[in-house]
């Protein structure tokens, strides 16, 4: 994430966190000139990755959109899976589709094997990107689709407990939590755009 999008948080009168992308002089609480802190400005964490500095993992984003501007609660998820060089191989109603790069620049990444699996999840992977079952007009957006592509994957990998997963256990165990932390930060961002502080009450 580049310095100037970056979320701040710092505290200085009272316990109340105060949000920024800059640090004003003067306190939006008290408007006394800050010249000390509670707590120092530090960085929120921004969840989101760009796809290509994460292989051999899960990838997550929204089918339409993007997350930090576009996205809802009840909006439909993509999800893709990385190689060990981290191109996306993904499964829509275009059939599979190796490196969109540009749509995964902010996305969610969920990773799942140690280096030492690295070979057999793009053996895999490689495998299943010349499988016809993964054509076009076999896609199904709510009986066929990319958590079919993935879950397949994941249980023909035969890591640990993630061949028994399908589409509901995926979303509980993984997507689940990591959206809510997507949650959190996309508020951040959206009440920032168009102002310079937030106070979270």
């Amino acid at each position: 994430m580049c310095p100037e999008s970056q979320i701040l948080c710092f505290k200085h009168c009272r316990s109340t966190s105060i949000f920024c992308k800059i640090v004003p002089n003067a306190c939006p609480l008290c408007q006394e000139t800050i010249d000390n802190f509670l707590i120092p400005p530090f960085i929120i964490p921004n969840p989101l990755v760009n796809a290509k500095d994460c292989p051999c993992s899960l990838v997550i984003r929204p089918s339409k959109g993007d997350f930090l501007n576009d996205f809802q609660i009840n909006n439909d998820l993509h999800i893709g899976i990385t190689n060990s060089q981290g191109l996306v191989v993904e499964y829509d109603m275009c059939g599979l589709i190796v490196n969109d790069i540009i749509r995964w620049k902010n996305c969610v990444s969920i990773h799942m094997i140690p280096e030492s699996w690295e070979s057999h999840w793009d053996e895999l992977l490689n495998k299943m990107c010349s499988d016809c079952q993964w054509s076009p007009n076999r896609y199904n957006a709510d009986t066929f689709n990319c958590f079919n592509f993935v879950t397949y994957f994941l249980k023909n990998l035969k890591f640990q407990h993630t061949q028994y997963m399908n589409k509901e256990e995926l979303c509980q165990e993984f997507v689940l939590p990591k959206l809510e932390m997507i949650l959190k930060y996309t508020l951040l961002h959206k009440n920032l755009k168009n102002a310079n502080v937030y106070i979270q009450n």
